[in-house]
């Protein structure tokens, strides 16, 4: 005789509660499968543009406006290959493929948020922006949010309007390099490095260690270095003249390129900058450049891989600390000439 209150067997001894539990648990099993494989098809081929792994957002205006103007924003050290995930360069250069195919899109905006970075990082993707441009004939702007200095101003020299917040750092116009010396140190300890090396075409001593943190730096390599320098901040002139051409004269810009920064407003009055506003004016600005002034502004964010649906890759903070990371090692050890405001460098 069965208790009261208890579930009846079924034929063949099977409770239904367990049964029902077992059908549950193979749905969410099916499920969870589903999306795992739903994700990974999307990290191959992308919800907003297929083939290119990326997924449209909608930051401002409505979602069934025709017309689209595309947020591409430039956050973090300027660098490529950092981490588990794709690059700053890769990824503005994969957002610009996408939006060349696609013929709603009416006009860019940078979203800058980035003290600088590498120097080639930063001239690939200002190289990329202007023959997007020529490329497209579409307006790009940008909008300064916290810091855009060095590396983070060269890049929006592509655009054709700027908009800085108020409390905006900015400017930063020179390059950066550090070449530690620990031979004082190792002195003391009593350490020494033996370097070979190669010599020049007259046996003499060649620069092939040039920057060596083992041994004080000669005259004539700190020269050389400071040519190399110098080379790099002509660029970074040449490209600002460029970009502020019929605000500023090139002598102008020379003498705001002494590494200097500046807030938003300051910025505006040295005619760094064409506004000083807010994200709703950079929108409406853009909106008025690409003449739609309902278009809605969209942002591209990049699938996640197989690897991290899974877990299996880093996450954004310790990509972060690795971003900080490398940023220390470039300037600390490795000698990398930066466009970089180093007070931003976070």
């Amino acid at each position: 005789m069965s208790q009261p209150g208890n579930s009846t067997p079924t034929k063949g001894g099977l409770n239904p509660a367990t049964g029902c539990i077992g059908a549950v648990l193979i749905a969410l099993f099916f499920g969870f499968f589903g999306l795992i494989f739903g994700t990974a098809v999307g990290s191959l081929g992308g919800g907003g543009n297929p083939e290119r792994g990326l997924k449209e957002s909608l930051l401002d205006g409505e979602a069934t406006a025709e017309k689209k103007i595309a947020a591409i924003p430039i956050e973090g050290m300027i660098m490529e290959s950092m981490g588990s995930g794709p690059g700053t360069v890769s990824q503005v250069k994969k957002t610009l493929k996408a939006l060349k195919d696609d013929e709603s899109v009416v006009g860019v905006l940078l979203v800058l948020d980035t003290p600088g970075g590498g120097v080639t990082a930063s001239d690939r993707i200002y190289h990329d922006l202007v023959e997007f441009k020529k490329e497209t004939k579409l307006p790009i702007h940008s909008v300064f949010l916290d810091i855009s200095a060095s590396g983070g101003y060269y890049v929006a020299m592509a655009s054709d309007h700027i908009t800085a917040h108020p409390t905006t750092v900015t400017g930063s116009i020179g390059v950066i390099s550090t070449f530690p010396n620990f031979s004082g140190a190792m002195d003391k300890v009593g350490v020494k490095m033996n370097v070979i090396k190669s010599l020049n075409s007259k046996g003499e001593v060649s620069f092939k260690d040039i920057g060596s943190p083992y041994r004080p730096m000669r005259p004539e390599e700190e020269k050389l270095l400071q040519g190399l320098i110098t080379d790099m901040w002509d660029r970074f002139t040449e490209v600002v003249a460029e970009g502020r051409k019929g605000k500023l004269s090139p002598e102008e810009v020379r003498k705001l390129a002494d590494g200097r920064v500046f807030t938003g407003e300051q910025a505006l009055e040295a005619k760094l900058v064409d506004s000083v506003g807010y994200m709703e004016d950079a929108y409406a600005k853009i909106r008025e450049a690409a003449g739609e002034k309902d278009a809605k502004i969209i942002s591209y964010q990049r699938e996640p891989s197989l690897a991290e649906v899974f877990g299996f890759s880093a996450s954004t903070s310790s990509s972060s600390l690795e971003e900080l990371r490398v940023a220390q090692e470039l300037l600390s050890t490795k000698g990398g000439f930066l466009y970089l405001w180093t007070a931003g460098g976070r």
